[in-house]
């Protein structure tokens, strides 16, 4: 999808967004499965490794390139993903997959399903293994990610009356990742273990022609087991003989949403609809002192289409609701549609979307604790956060030349983002705030901003000694002789002398345009052409300033969050015998990823498959060879640059080849 950009890193799932603006949770995507939203509310963003579903699971994915509140509510801010799964009715049977290649790559699948007039099921099971990342013990190639993941999906679909449906879905993840690093004393090689769950119901009654109700209940659960432990680098003067960082959490959302779909005529269609959400999270390291924190909220939508004209189609619709961290919001959209002749349209919509603050950025204890106090504080939240809100309008074209197999998708956009949430950094650590306070009083400069009077007050804070740590003590050098050059002061102590809150930045534009070119020839296949454009500008600053009034920079990270230009280039076509060959090219400007990222240098990118249906077993078998990358290795979410500027080792993507077999009866 052209404007949308991907990446990977090795201490999270994949990221995700559209136009820019994104970090290593990628908080502003919503992605759905079958309806069902699959958003982390403890943490924000997708658990992309994690889903219950398999690619051979999907049917089609249907892509919202803008926010659309109105019709999927806060967190539908920078588009939405819906991913839609096969039919159950129409994978009857029975069939196993088999991949492998170099880097531990292992996958495995088997699935089962029945239908009959009444009653679909199917149930399947998977295993797979990869290394996605390897430390290498070189420079800018020191950090890991190896993956374990076990799934179980099981489906029910039941017709009681011929104008009813039941559907009932349950699915399990289960695994674990190996990462850190051994050049890290902080981030050493270890194991984490996770679990997934989701249950969905959901009935619906059919009354006339499209005119349905239907009741909703969905649960997902997720833990993640994640311990840090820290020795120090000089036992004898070490307090404690270790440290534990709990990076664990449990997070828990009961959904049940009701909607009513009717058409008044052939021109005339409304959806309205009532939403309730209980969401909870709880983690040791990440919440510390505060137990389980949970919230409610509720929503109330609707959407009317009306087609007042032959040639004129207006939309019309609005959510209003009340999430735990915010206060009531509303959100419009106005969209019209305009058929210039048969297969061409010309679009113009606005909208207001909101992103509500997620659990931890409003609750954010994130500490390492120890038998004397708090050794560190990474994030604290200390204040009440606004929702962010984005001001949208898009202009778009559609056009349809059937006779030639070609269809043209265009559009520019103009975003306006208020209130955006972002992290700030500020000076904790007792001995570097003298530091600091002298060098403002002597010399007219700083290390930073001194924490708020909220952070420097959390009882019992005291960094250890005798721990490889971060500090910052330029008083030997600047001030000889002083207090503050003593010992106490120049021995490392755990963690950073610093620590990040969140706050309200300042105001975001991002105005762009892209297209989708779609081709498709009955002898040289099919050929689907994106490229997008985006320019991002910090209207507001970027830096907190209520601690500072003179803290005016803008957030140029922000400004150069997605590439200027992107471009992809998809092709795919059926060969005699049985053979298919597919082959994609992408070619990506440099961007950089905020938040935990870096800077990403421009790269090109190839990828290759080519299948062959062998009609030896059952009702299908099919041998396949895939090729990612095949080109060369390019960093992705975080580079780093030679004194030159010539582009150097990042968290690396290497080139991967797998073999596939596959096999229905």
């Amino acid at each position: 999808m052209p404007g949308f950009q991907v990446a990977d890193w090795p201490n999270g799932p994949p990221i995700v967004v559209n136009q820019g603006l994104g970090d290593a949770r990628a908080r502003r995507m919503l992605v759905l499965i079958d309806g069902r939203a699959v958003y982390n509310p403890f943490l924000g963003g997708v658990e992309w490794q994690d889903l219950p579903l398999r690619i051979e699971d999907i049917e089609r994915i249907e892509v919202v390139r803008g926010p659309n509140a109105a019709s999927y509510g806060a967190n539908a801010y920078q588009g939405v993903i819906n991913i839609i799964t096969r039919s159950l009715y129409e994978i009857e049977g029975a069939g196993v997959l088999l991949r492998a290649g170099p880097h531990d790559f292992r996958d495995a699948q088997a699935w089962i399903g029945r239908s009959n007039d009444m009653i679909d099921w199917r149930l399947s099971a998977s295993s797979r293994e990869a290394s996605n990342f390897r430390d290498l013990n070189v420079p800018f190639r020191m950090i890991q990610e190896r993956i374990d993941r076990q799934v179980l999906n099981a489906q029910l679909a039941w017709r009681p009356r011929a104008d009813q449906k039941v559907n009932l879905r349950f699915g399990l993840t289960e695994g674990g990742d190996t990462v850190g690093s051994r050049a890290s004393s902080s981030n050493p090689p270890r194991a984490t273990g996770l679990g997934e769950r989701y249950f969905d119901a959901g009935w619906k009654r059919h009354y006339g022609e499209g005119n349905e109700y239907s009741l909703r209940y969905y649960h997902y659960g997720r833990s993640f087991n994640d311990g840090i432990i820290v020795y120090p680098s000089k036992p004898t003067i070490a307090p404690v003989a270790s440290l534990l960082y709990d990076r664990s959490y449990a997070v828990a959302r009961h959904d049940l949403e009701f909607q009513h779909f009717h058409a008044f005529s052939e021109d005339l269609r409304a959806l309205w609809g009532l939403g309730l959400r209980q969401d909870s999270a709880k983690s040791p390291g990440r919440l510390a002192g505060l137990g389980t924190v949970d919230g409610s909220q509720w929503q109330a939508f609707g959407n009317v289409e009306w087609r007042f004209t032959p040639n004129w189609l207006i939309h019309v619709g609005g959510m209003l609701e009340k999430h735990y961290n915010t206060d009531t919001l509303f959100s419009p959209r106005l969209a019209l549609n305009h058929r210039l002749a048969p297969g061409h349209a010309l679009r113009l919509s606005a909208t207001r979307a909101w992103r509500a603050p997620t659990i931890f950025e409003s609750n954010a204890r994130e500490m390492v604790t120890w038998s004397g106090g708090v050794a560190d504080v990474d994030t604290y939240a200390y204040r009440a956060l606004e929702p962010e809100r984005l001001d949208a309008v898009e202009f778009g074209y559609l056009g349809q030349w059937p006779a030639l197999g070609l269809s043209l998708d265009a559009r520019l956009f103009s975003n306006r983002y208020e209130d955006f949430i972002d992290t700030q950094s500020c000076i904790h650590d007792p001995e570097t705030i003298a530091v600091n306070n002298a060098l403002i009083e002597f010399h007219n400069t700083k290390l930073g901003v001194n924490c708020p009077p909220a952070i420097l007050s959390i009882p019992g804070y005291q960094r250890p000694v005798g721990y490889s740590g971060q500090r910052w003590n330029p008083a030997s050098q600047l001030f000889p002789g002083s207090p503050l050059a003593a010992p106490e002061y120049v021995e490392r102590r755990f963690g950073h002398y610093k620590t990040f809150y969140l706050f309200n930045a300042g105001q975001v534009r991002v105005q762009g345009g892209d297209l989708a070119l779609d081709w498709k020839n009955e002898r040289l296949g099919r050929f689907r052409l994106g490229h997008a454009v985006i320019r991002i500008r910090a209207e507001g600053i970027g830096s907190d300033a209520t601690l500072d009034v003179h803290n005016v920079n803008k957030n140029r990270d922000f400004e150069a969050s997605a590439p200027h230009h992107s471009t992809s280039l998809l092709w795919g076509t059926r060969l005699p015998h049985g053979w298919r060959l597919s082959a994609a090219a992408f070619r990506v400007g440099k961007m950089k990823w905020a938040n935990d990222g870096d800077n990403q240098p421009a790269y090109r990118r190839y990828d290759l498959g080519l299948a062959k249906t062998l009609g030896l077993f059952g009702k299908s078998d099919e041998l396949a060879i895939n090729v990612q990358n095949f080109r060369s290795e390019h960093p992705e979410f975080r580079g780093n640059y030679n004194a030159d500027g010539s582009p150097r080792e990042g968290f690396l993507v290497e080139r991967r080849a797998f073999i596939t077999y596959r096999l229905d009866w």
